[in-house]
């Protein structure tokens, strides 16, 4: 693995190698970014390349995951929700808006409003269901926690 592309990555050939691939999510200021990529080379991994907030590593097959213990794996759920959580605000928002519009208009102006209620209600019903299993998983490393 190259680097990140548009909806993918970008692959180069070279010799093949047996590793395992890790992605963290985590939004890094400049002068965090040495003792960040540190922490994971004295861990075993290997920076491969970074994309805004997503940073991929490899390392060989048995080395020890990243996120091992019950409070990174909470920390490594936290970050994906953020903007997954954003997102559900938004679209629930826009969702009811739509549907106040579509409710009491007439005409031209509702069929428009209810299209686009249609729409959005599509996009927002996987993401509430997409922050809601984050949640859950959420929740159950923090019962597996307290065990």
């Amino acid at each position: 693995m190259k680097r990140f592309r548009f909806v993918g990555y970008e692959l180069e050939k070279g010799e093949g190698e047996d590793v395992i691939f890790s992605i963290d999510y985590r939004t890094l200021k400049p002068d965090e970014e040495d003792e960040y990529f540190n922490m994971f080379s004295y861990a075993g991994w290997t920076h491969v390349c970074s994309s805004y907030d997503m940073q991929i590593f490899k390392a060989e097959k048995g080395t020890k995951p990243i996120y091992s213990d019950t409070e990174s794996a909470r920390d490594k759920i936290e970050q994906i929700a953020k903007p997954v959580r954003m997102a559900v605000v938004f679209l629930a928002a826009l969702t009811g808006i739509l549907w106040v519009i579509m409710t009491l208009t007439s005409g031209s102006l509702q069929n428009i409003s209810k299209w686009a209620f249609l729409l959005s209600f599509v996009l927002t019903l996987p993401a509430v269901m997409t922050i809601m299993a984050i949640y859950y998983h959420k929740w159950t490393k923090r019962s597996k926690a307290s065990l």
